[in-house]
């Protein structure tokens, strides 16, 4: 994987502002010093996109959203951080650092490029085929399949009339036969003869978020009990199908003006590419495996709620079952499509369109009413003891759910199985009445400790005035949060070395964290007038707090110590700290 030196980051930093980027892309209105936009992220007519020029980073108001210059253009485009990166290099008029004091590295995004470049020869290839005399079978075929012309344009869709054609090409090309084989394009058999891997088939390439050909995918175009139906490339340095979700290129050039960033997850090739030529672009693949956790992480980097519909056959359903609770794993919001008649969504867009698919979508099963579907299904609940194996079973997912939803859907379950649902609620310990208020008293407490240093905090990513030089080194003895000491100690080496850093860095340190935002947020929660005399208090309160928690430290090991020197020392310090602690 590529890495950036902080660095070459700050250069790139420092050459584009916020404000030009983030207007290149929407309208912006300077109110007072800072400068604001309708929000590309969600739809609203009033502006509550904020763009801070003066510490360059921006916040909706709105939605939430919030980021530094590679934020806003990984969001917006859809993009990697590596790519994000590339893009403003390049609009900034700098190179990208060579693998200089990395050679293994330098090696593999040179095999890497290599087999892109392959890839790409290949893909054409299989193109400008489909056109030519040798394609006349994988035309017919794409003409029952209904395809038309900008459909096959816009995935590239080609075919392999034999195994011979492709190697010859790609050797005359200069290509040599060990790399042919890196990219998986080429076999070699028992003799060493090379044949297309693909061959007789018709072939899509598959497309990466970066824009480059990965792989392939092919189709048999006459029935051969020889061979699979269909074929995909074997894992190579750029292409891994546990990895790489197909259409995910054509899915970044969407844009969903709702506010709400939905995906459609299939299994197959040709349901992206039938439901695209149906007017539904916002599909894409698993590519027929089994949901991976790492395609899961692909798919929340680009959706918010994700329709899961897989087959309508007993194996895609319990590919779905399988795949459900990853999704929701990953911060998803999971509705599932229930197909009819065995149908694959390729086969319900040819025969009932558009409008029909939608359909389907509208009424899409959240994940909790699909699980509990398929557990309704396995029983007769006629039977009192099918009610009783299906409450069990039921209760089991309840037991996964926060409290507002397992109250509502164990009222669902009370409903068709009798029981009552607080016998379906798992059993909580119940705290003792009288403790009640002191574990009121702690959590207020916590509270007001975490707002105080959050304040703090936050004044100083800002380089407040009235910190005082004198407070740095008590301000990282008192705070706590591991996340903020790491913002703090990256600012003070920024300021030791003279480079002012900005409150945009923290989302280079802290990346999505919601304590990024919090930093950002926190100082402009309180007015410009008082921040001082609100600061202050919160120095503090983080004092008492420090002070607290080291004269119970030192009371216990005063307590535990025998050598009488030492218990003297360590009682010298308690009365120190006492003296000192803030009234």
């Amino acid at each position: 994987m590529r890495r950036f030196s902080d660095a070459f980051l700050e250069k790139i930093k420092s050459k584009t502002d916020i404000v030009d980027l983030i207007s290149s892309y929407v309208t912006v209105q300077r109110k007072g010093r800072d400068y604001w936009a309708c929000c590309p992220f969600h739809k609203e007519k009033t502006p509550s996109f904020q763009i801070r020029s003066d510490h360059q980073f921006y916040r909706c108001y709105g939605c939430g959203k919030h980021g530094n210059i590679f934020n806003f253009l990984m969001e917006y485009e859809n993009i990697s951080f590596a790519e994000a990166v590339e893009i403003l290099a390049k609009k900034a008029g700098l190179e990208i650092p060579e693998f200089t004091d990395d050679p293994e590295a330098k090696a593999r995004s040179e095999q890497a490029e290599k087999i892109y470049n392959i890839n790409k020869e290949t893909a054409k290839f299989y193109y400008r085929n489909l056109f030519s005399e040798n394609g006349a079978i994988a035309r017919e075929y794409i003409a029952k399949r209904g395809l038309d012309s900008d459909v096959i344009n816009t995935f590239g869709i080609g075919c392999s009339s034999d195994f011979e054609s492709l190697p010859e090409y790609l050797l005359k090309k200069g290509y040599a036969k060990q790399s042919l084989i890196d990219a998986g394009v080429i076999s070699v058999n028992s003799s060493g003869k090379l044949s297309d891997f693909f061959g007789n088939r018709l072939i899509i390439p598959i497309i990466g978020g970066n824009g480059k050909v990965l792989g392939f995918t092919g189709r048999v175009l006459v029935s051969n009990p020889d061979f699979a139906k269909y074929k995909n490339t074997q894992t190579t340095l750029v292409f891994n199908k546990r990895k790489n979700l197909f259409g995910i290129n054509l899915f970044k050039k969407i844009r969903q003006p709702s506010g709400v960033r939905s995906m459609i997850l299939v299994e197959g090739h040709m349901d992206v590419v039938s439901l695209y030529q149906a007017g539904i672009r916002n599909a894409v693949a698993s590519m027929g495996t089994s949901l991976t956790v790492e395609q899961c992480r692909e798919i929340k980097r680009y959706a918010d709620l994700v329709y899961v519909s897989f087959d309508g056959d007993s194996a895609g359903q319990n590919a779905t079952l399988r795949g459900l609770d990853l999704l929701k794993n990953e911060g998803l919001d999971v509705k599932v499509v229930c197909l009819k008649d065995n149908m694959d969504p390729d086969d319900y867009v040819r025969k009932y369109g558009k409008t029909g698919y939608e359909e389907l979508l509208d009424k899409a099963m959240p994940l909790i009413d699909y699980k509990l579907m398929k557990v309704e299904e396995k029983y007769n609940l006629n039977k009192s003891d099918d009610k009783i194996k299906y409450a069990k079973d039921a209760k089991n997912i309840l037991n996964s759910l926060d409290e507002v939803e397992k109250q509502i859907y164990a009222e669902v379950v009370e409903s068709k199985s009798g029981v009552k649902a607080e016998t379906l609620i798992e059993d909580k310990p119940v705290i003792n009445e009288s403790v009640v208020p002191a574990a009121q008293r702690v959590t207020q407490e916590n509270n007001a400790f975490a707002k105080a240093e959050a304040f703090v905090m936050s004044s100083f990513i800002y380089g407040k005035n009235y910190i005082a030089a004198d407070d740095l080194p008590e301000i990282r003895k008192y705070i706590t949060e591991e996340k903020y000491i790491e913002v703090f100690d990256y600012f003070m080496k920024g300021l030791l070395s003279g480079i002012i850093p900005k409150a945009a860095d923290v989302f280079d340190i802290l990346g999505d964290d919601p304590l990024a935002a919090l930093l950002v947020d926190e100082a402009d929660k309180i007015d410009e007038a008082d921040q001082k005399t609100y600061y202050l208090q919160c120095m503090k309160k983080l004092k008492q707090d420090y002070t607290g928690k080291e004269l119970r430290r030192l009371t216990t090991e005063f307590n535990n110590e025998t050598d009488v020197e030492a218990k003297e020392k360590i009682r010298m310090q308690i009365k120190n700290l006492t003296k000192a602690q803030p009234k």
